[in-house]
C-alpha cells in the first residue's frame, strides 16, 4: 500500500469557491505498509504515540540518536490533547525502535522500553511491526474522533480503490 495526496473541494464547498482540502488515495503495493499506515494516521490528525505526555513510563527517547530534523516528532504534547486511551506499543503511529536515527548511524536505537516492562525484548524489537497496519486502539481512535463506525468489524475493512495509469 502507498500513498498519493491529492487536493480535492468538497461538494458542499464548491459554491463557495473555497479553497481545496486534502484528501488521499491509497494504493496497492507491498511497499513500506507500516509507513503509509502511520500518514494516514497522521493526515487523520492523530499525533505519533511517541510524543504522548505520559510516553516517560513506556519508553525511553534517546535524543541525541534522532535526526535533528525529526526532533519536533518526540515533543510531547499536552495531556488534554491526548484521547484516554493506554499507550498502544502496536499503533500504526508508533515509530520502529530505530525510526529516524541518525544517517549513517546503524544498531543504535531512537527508542527502547523498559527492562522491567519487555525483559525480552520482544516489544521493543515489535514497534512499528504491526502485521496488522491498525491497532484495536487505532480504530478505536478513527471511531471516536470521527463519530462513525469506520469499520464495520474489528478486522475487516473494505476498501475501495481505482487503479490509475500515468
Amino acid at each position: 500500500m502507498y500513498l498519493k495526496q491529492i487536493p480535492i473541494t468538497p461538494i458542499h464547498k464548491a459554491e463557495n469557491n473555497s479553497k481545496n482540502f486534502g484528501s488521499l488515495e491509497l494504493f496497492e503495493g507491498g511497499q513500506h505498509r507500516q509507513h503509509a499506515a502511520m500518514m494516514v494516521m497522521a493526515m487523520l490528525g492523530f499525533y505519533f504515540e511517541v510524543s504522548r505526555h505520559d510516553r516517560d513510563k513506556y519508553i525511553r527517547v534517546h535524543n541525541r540518536h534522532v535526526r535533528p530534523d525529526k526532533l519536533h516528532h518526540f515533543e510531547k504534547i499536552r495531556a488534554e490533547a491526548t484521547l484516554p486511551l493506554p499507550y498502544d506499543y502496536a499503533s500504526a503511529t508508533h515509530p520502529a525502535w530505530q525510526y529516524w536515527r541518525v544517517v549513517g548511524k546503524t544498531g543504535i536505537s531512537t527508542v527502547a522500553t523498559y527492562k522491567e516492562q519487555d525483559p525480552d525484548g520482544s516489544i521493543m524489537k515489535s514497534l512499528g511491526q504491526n502485521t496488522k497496519l491498525l491497532s484495536d486502539t487505532d480504530i478505536m481512535k478513527i471511531n471516536s474522533v470521527y463519530g462513525i463506525k469506520c469499520f464495520k468489524s474489528q478486522r475487516r475493512m473494505k476498501i475501495r480503490y481505482t487503479r490509475t495509469v500515468e
